[in-house]
């Protein structure tokens, strides 16, 4: 059934389970959201955790909905679907389904959803269908496209039918001023964590390292590949890449196997060269992550240490980014630390397949790489280096 025009209703009655898909194939990256209103009165929401706040919800305890995995990260065109599921709506007394397009709201530009080819898709476990599509030519950044009510004859779904500004979105749905469209996120405390939605093979993971004094810090990590995974099929699955271990990398050849990693192939993780200063070209210290290689990683923790000179944590004001395009930036700051020790573990990031990164705030400090290596068991063996 398709629900055309605003104001159509539809009643689905008792179910045991309602599946909302928004589908469409155009390069842009929009997001299924939901927001509802508690028949005593709370509001809250349902949206992805690639936003500041986001909960992606949970089926089995209030609220009783929950979304699939982000599609179209980064305005990748294909076969794109997003997917709630809902098992009751028992608390709700409105719950509203609404589509942000990610990819404008952060870009500011005044694109229509008419551009795209998006549709909404409500099935129900009795084999009924009803579609709304996305097709308004108003401007505007988010689509609140139906509603569900529920009374005494069931659930009855509305189309709403009507596009808004990020902003007013916030102010006129119930629980979406929680949602903020933030180019950069930081994660203040330590244990603090965001989960970053990765487009296989078409993102790169940039870890960058900046500080603010002429002190010589260097950036690295250790890594741990899935077995079997490691240099041709094979060899180590854990190791380190750092600026000790080479004094001249910029530029250099990123498909042999070298100190610095290798991009092209295993550990697909390759450090772009040491940075004495902090401010080379602006950059300060880079290690990129190849698309190829998210499906072999576990875990990478990034570190920091001074390699010259006193500790002066204080003065050098390290923060380390982690940028995927398309996405906010995680920032994670050391702030004033006044620690003795030259060696901080400043980030962790744990991988779940070829889609999903885990970017954890640690801000641990060590005397050394050997130290750190133990306090998070890698279980590599150590020698000294120089560059």
């Amino acid at each position: 059934m398709e629900l055309r025009q605003k104001g159509t209703k539809a009643n689905v009655g008792a179910f045991k389970q309602l599946k909302v898909a928004l589908i469409w194939t155009s390069a842009v990256d929009l997001d299924l959201m939901a927001f509802y209103k508690t028949k005593d009165g709370r509001a809250g929401g349902v949206y992805s955790t690639n936003y500041a706040g986001g909960a992606m919800g949970n089926l089995n305890q209030f609220p009783f909905m929950e979304l699939s995995q982000d599609a179209g990260v980064g305005a990748v065109g294909g076969a794109n679907r997003e997917e709630l599921l809902i098992t009751k709506l028992d608390d709700i007394a409105e719950l509203y389904i609404c589509a942000v397009n990610h990819t404008d709201a952060l870009a500011g530009s005044k694109k229509v959803f008419a551009d795209y080819d998006a549709r909404v898709e409500i099935a129900t476990d009795k084999g009924e269908t009803h579609n709304i599509a996305l097709d308004s030519r108003n401007p505007g950044s988010v689509a609140l496209l139906c509603k569900f009510a529920t009374g005494f004859i069931g659930t009855e779904i509305s189309n709403q039918s009507s596009v808004m500004t990020f902003e007013n979105f916030q102010r006129e749905v119930p629980g979406a001023n929680s949602v903020k469209m933030a180019a950069k996120i930081t994660l203040a405390q330590k244990g603090e964590s965001h989960t970053i939605q990765l487009a296989s093979k078409t993102q790169e993971v940039t870890i960058n390292l900046n500080w603010k004094t002429s002190a010589d810090l260097d950036l690295g990590c250790f890594y741990e590949l899935r077995k079997g995974s490691g240099l041709f099929g094979g060899g180590a699955t854990k190791s380190v890449i750092d600026g000790v271990q080479f004094s001249h990398g910029r530029g250099g050849p990123r498909n042999k196997a070298t100190a610095q990693g290798c991009y092209t192939k295993s550990p697909y993780i390759y450090h772009l060269g040491d940075d004495r200063t902090g401010s080379q070209m602006s950059e300060g210290e880079n290690i990129i992550i190849n698309p190829e290689g998210y499906s072999n990683l576990v875990r990478m923790y990034v570190y920091t240490f001074i390699y010259e000179g006193a500790p002066n944590w204080s003065y050098t004001d390290a923060v380390v980014t982690v940028k995927v395009p398309g996405q906010p930036e995680v920032t994670v700051e050391m702030g004033r630390e006044s620690d003795p020790r030259v060696f901080c573990v400043i980030a962790g990031l744990e991988f779940t397949g070829a889609d999903r990164m885990k970017v954890t705030k640690l801000v641990s400090f060590h005397n050394g790489h050997e130290e750190a290596d133990r306090a998070y068991r890698w279980g590599m063996k150590w020698t000294a280096g120089s560059k």
